[in-house]
């Protein structure tokens, strides 16, 4: 609804600044608007986090000027006395969490004298509710505070007439809208509780190097290597393999600190995957760092084969992000297990077991207070 012809126009010998959070200023009910519409001798400004994520703003004010904010400390704007009154009143703008924060992210605000008003009756801000019965809107607490600095300036009344004819018809139009009834649908998202597989004494733990063959990315990705280590005994398996349709560059293998040398003797899928049957015991559970290792070692397991990632386990436990394996064995102080096997596989397989083991101890706690 537009509300501009309805404006009225007031000069102001006060500059009025405000300094606005950015969520509030879309806002369709914002006052902050309003008060740039019918005071002329006003500014909004906007602060943007943008790559720094902190909402400082400094802006050009001159030493005299007040801070309206309900500091504890600051006196009330009506017992200033006259010679002390300001050229320019700043005020923050947005609701009372915005508000805190740009005033604390603004560390020059602190710096100014402060101010507080003493409203003699509510906010008659009747759509959006105040926290406090002596908490007003921005244009309410910029008009309260002009009556006491500039008691001569006439018609600032006109401003909150404009103000309540604004909520009246907002009101009114509300009630004709015909509204839509909407249901929220619970969001699905798996447990934060960590696996009960992680208690499994069976649980394995699994690291795999995948490629495409000869390089070709229009070529689903193939296991190059199998790796696993039992959770317990740290007994160890290891599979090399050939590609079915290619081989392996060796720009591919380099990164994986393979060298060509390394598949001279790599066996058929089938192959590893019967040896990997035989060496895992029947119904045990395996683990990863990232859910997409074992998904390129489905063609590895039998069908049914339970799986948990630790990356997930890992982050239920700390509730944030988790950064790469290497980032956890540091934040947590853990120490990579030495195993034997080839290639860059060995310190990532060492890094998982470690973290499969300090989450275990963490589910132990889980099962004994449940």
């Amino acid at each position: 609804m537009c509300h501009c012809a309805d404006m009225p126009s007031i000069a102001t010998t006060t500059r009025i600044v405000i300094l606005q959070h950015p969520h509030e200023r879309t806002h369709p009910f914002g006052t902050a608007r309003l008060v740039r519409m019918c005071l002329p001798n006003s500014e909004v400004h906007v602060p943007w986090a943008g790559c720094t994520g902190t909402l400082e703003f400094r802006l050009p004010v001159p030493p005299d000027t007040v801070v309206l904010f309900p500091h504890p400390d600051a006196p009330l704007l009506a017992e200033l006395p006259a010679d002390h009154r300001p050229s320019t009143l700043l005020a923050i703008d947005g609701t009372w969490a915005h508000a805190k924060r740009l005033y604390r992210e603004n560390a020059w605000l602190q710096q100014l004298r402060h101010v507080r008003l003493a409203p003699t009756s509510p906010s008659r801000y009747r759509i959006r509710k105040e926290p406090r019965p002596d908490y007003v809107s921005t244009v309410e607490a910029i008009i309260e505070a002009l009556r006491v600095i500039e008691p001569q300036t006439q018609n600032l009344d006109e401003v909150l007439f404009a103000f309540d004819r604004m909520i009246d018809r907002q009101i009114s139009h509300a009630s004709t809208v015909q509204r839509v009834h909407r249901f929220k649908v619970a969001r699905q998202r798996p447990s934060r509780a960590l696996s009960h597989l992680l208690r499994d004494p069976r649980l394995a733990v699994i690291y795999a190097e995948s490629a495409h063959p000869n390089g070709n990315p229009e070529l689903p990705r193939q296991l190059v290597q199998w790796v696993a280590v039992r959770i317990d005994s740290g007994e160890t398996f290891e599979a090399l393999l050939r590609l079915d349709d290619g081989a392996v560059l060796p720009q591919q293998l380099a990164p994986m600190e393979l060298a060509p040398a390394d598949l001279a003797g790599a066996e058929d899928l089938a192959s590893a995957k019967a040896r990997f049957a035989a060496w895992l015991a029947p119904g045990a559970p395996v683990t990863s760092w990232t859910p997409t290792t074992l998904d390129w070692g489905l063609s590895m397991m039998a069908p049914g084969t339970e799986r948990t990632s630790l990356k997930t386990n890992y982050c239920n436990v700390v509730n944030h992000r988790s950064g790469f394996l290497e980032e956890v064995i540091v934040n947590e102080g853990l120490t990579s297990v030495a195993l034997s096997c080839h290639g860059r596989a060995r310190d990532r397989l060492g890094n998982a077991l470690a973290v499969a083991r300090w989450l275990r101890a963490h589910v132990e706690p889980q099962r004994a207070s449940g």
